[in-house]
């Protein structure tokens, strides 16, 4: 008796042990902004597999569409009136995510998920550049560092591996170069609408002017009526990345920033290029090479080096 009851007191210190770790890994370790950004990071993979069967205009303009109806959907009880000093303002968020979603669709065309994902996660440093070149804010040390350091580290992934260059994957690479100031543009553009209107009505009306000036460029492939070739599953991918990797996403992110704050929230944007990588080796079979992880390891550090005050600031 005295071994069985010396037995379930060992097995309640252990059960207690283990739920202590549990409770002091939920301390470090938030739920909501790290699902955001592995669903952010599955887009690339996952818009990668569709673009094998639907060409990029035509991607890119239903992403913007069924975007714009899921916001409008959401949007509909409590949609109400823009100011008219609002719609040069949100007319030049439109043509900014225009350029963005036009820009990633075609640097995954050419590009690997995961190098477009490392990439496009300079973002921040051109942000500190242009708040820099405003006279807004000024780049210490530490900054300059980070933003030296991503360069070289955006170098070593473009130069993808010893001996060779891929010029489609150049291609695609400055295209993730573009899209990554398209985003900057972007959420320059639409931060003073946002407070405005809110998130909802602002992406509502954004996408909604990216999708009209889409559409004519989608003309020449709908006339050939590619949608009667294209599979069930990459139909399913274009419907997960806008539900899931736009929506769910960016309600989560949204969640967290109002429960734990900018200061624990932001720090979770450097893991999306990583749950891009990750699972575009998964999805898709990519890998980096030698070279090139070095160089991504490069980018994040300096990324976070350049974006760190800003960051610990908000």
């Amino acid at each position: 008796m005295s071994n069985a009851a010396s037995d379930r007191r060992r097995a309640a210190s252990m059960m207690s042990f283990g739920g202590d770790r549990l409770r002091n890994l939920a301390r470090w370790i938030h739920v909501e902004p790290l699902l955001a950004v592995v669903l952010w990071g599955s887009n690339y993979p996952v818009i990668r597999f569709a673009l094998r069967e639907v060409p990029v205009p035509s991607l890119t303009f239903l992403r913007l569409f069924l975007g714009a109806a899921i916001l409008w959907a959401l949007l509909l009880p409590r949609r109400g009136p823009v100011p008219r000093l609002l719609w040069a303002p949100l007319v030049n968020a439109g043509i900014a995510l225009f350029a963005l979603q036009i820009q990633i669709m075609a640097s995954l065309h050419f590009t690997t998920a995961g190098q477009s994902a490392i990439i496009q996660a300079v973002a921040p440093i051109y942000s500190a550049v242009w708040l820099a070149l405003r006279r807004r804010d000024h780049l210490d040390v530490r900054q300059w560092s980070g933003l030296l350091m991503g360069l070289v580290g955006v170098g070593l992934v473009v130069r993808g591996t010893p001996g060779h260059i891929e010029w489609s994957y150049v291609i695609g690479d400055l295209l993730s170069l573009a899209a990554a100031a398209a985003w900057v543009w972007y959420s320059l553009a639409i931060s003073p609408v946002v407070g405005s209107l809110g998130p909802v009505q602002a992406n509502g009306y954004a996408f909604s002017i990216a999708a009209l000036a889409m559409a004519p460029l989608t003309l020449f492939d709908t006339r050939h009526a590619w949608w009667q070739s294209v599979s069930w599953n990459a139909w399913g991918g274009i419907l997960y990345s806008v539900a899931a990797g736009f929506v769910v996403a960016m309600a989560l992110w949204g969640r967290s920033m109002y429960r734990l704050g900018p200061r624990q929230t932001m720090p979770y944007a450097y893991l999306e290029p990583v749950s891009a990588v990750v699972l575009a080796a998964i999805i898709l079979g990519e890998s980096l090479a030698a070279l090139q992880a070095v160089g991504a390891v490069l980018t994040l550090i300096g990324v976070w080096l350049a974006s760190k005050s800003e960051v610990a600031s908000t």
